[in-house]
């Protein structure tokens, strides 16, 4: 309240100053810009502290205000202190610690990736050569097996004549052939041939037959020349078995691979005995006219008669150039495993360089 009568009595100055001498008022209000605006700013507080003054519930309602402002600064700012930041890059050991192991980690994959893919370029090139060579050996001018000092190397192309002892055939299998457009069961016939006047013998793979022709003494009769024959094939060793097909029970009769000792002398051949493989130039491997047609299924014209069906059914060239697994098979397989080396190995080199900087 004093300071207001302290205002009001300067006013009451200001005014009489202003009725005595405009022309000097005017020059001290133009003098003193900063006195007015003190005047104003000193006005304002009084009026303040006048409401304050006259309500002093909105006086302690306003302290509390500030005093809660304050404090909330003060509980922000110890926050930030106690749950700093995140840590810049690169300063944290353990961090690099684990970006050099999860590099050198992916490295041993990486490597092992390469090397399979190098091993897979290997058996592709491996196999190349091995058709290149099989083909040479299969097309050229056949040999006659009997007149050879020394015997040839396997898939050469031999011819062999002599008569055929069918009561020492014998059946591997069982195996599968496409017949007619259909599967089939069947076996591989194995049969002693001996040379006509002549102590020399071999045992030849004349082909696969159907289970029933095993079993018909008429159908067997239909596929068993009998004099003087001329076979001509290539030279076969044994096969591999692996590891999931039984053994042979020769005792029983029972073939599962063919040992071409165990086989020749279970046809009552030297043990040393060779053998011979029919194959045929025809190129495909199906006989008979195959599954009807939709047409003919529908009636819309008949089927003709069936060419007829003629047992041992010999491998064709063709047959004898297939692999379960191609050249071509393995270098896909060789893209695989060099695309995953490079990959692994891309991201081992990362994070190892991760590692460095950071320490």
């Amino acid at each position: 309240m004093q300071r207001s009568r302290q205002l009001a009595a300067l006013g009451a100055r200001l005014r009489q100053a202003a009725a005595t001498g405009g022309s000097s008022a005017t020059r001290a209000w133009q003098l003193a810009p900063q006195q007015l605006l003190s005047l104003n700013t000193l006005a304002n507080s009084s009026a303040a502290a006048s409401r304050a003054a006259a309500d002093p519930a909105a006086a302690l309602a306003a302290t509390a205000r500030r005093q809660a402002a304050a404090a909330g600064r003060r509980s922000f700012a110890a926050d930030a202190v106690a749950r700093p930041g995140p840590a810049p890059r690169g300063t944290s050991k353990a961090g690099s610690g684990r970006s050099l192991w999860s590099g050198m980690f992916l490295l041993v994959p990486g490597g092992l990736a390469a090397f399979l893919g190098k091993w897979q370029w290997d058996r592709r090139e491996w196999k190349r050569e091995l058709l290149e060579r099989r083909q040479g050996m299969m097309q050229g001018e056949p040999l006659d097996l009997f007149a050879a000092d020394e015997e040839p190397e396997e898939y050469q192309r031999v011819f062999v004549e002599g008569v055929f002892d069918h009561s020492g055939s014998q059946y591997v299998g069982p195996r599968t052939r496409q017949v007619a457009g259909t599967n089939k069961q069947g076996f591989l016939l194995m049969t002693p041939l001996r040379q006509a006047g002549g102590a020399r013998c071999v045992m030849v793979n004349r082909g696969w037959v159907p289970t029933e022709w095993k079993e018909d003494a008429a159908m067997r009769a239909a596929g068993q020349p009998s004099g003087k024959v001329r076979v001509e094939g290539i030279l076969r060793h044994s096969e591999d078995p692996g590891g999931f097909v039984p053994p042979n029970e020769p005792e029983r009769g029972n073939w599962f691979y063919i040992n071409t000792s165990e086989l020749a002398a279970a046809g009552g051949l030297p043990p040393q005995a060779p053998l011979v493989e029919v194959v045929t130039e025809a190129p495909g491997t199906y006989i008979g006219r195959g599954p009807p047609t939709a047409t003919e299924i529908l009636g819309g014209r008949r089927r003709g008669p069936d060419i007829q069906e003629s047992y041992p059914l010999p491998k064709s060239m063709d047959d004898m150039m297939q692999f379960s697994v191609m050249p071509q098979d393995h270098f896909n397989y060789a893209a695989t495993w060099w695309t995953l080396s490079a990959a692994t190995l891309a991201l081992g080199v990362k994070a190892i360089r991760q590692g460095v900087r950071a320490r």
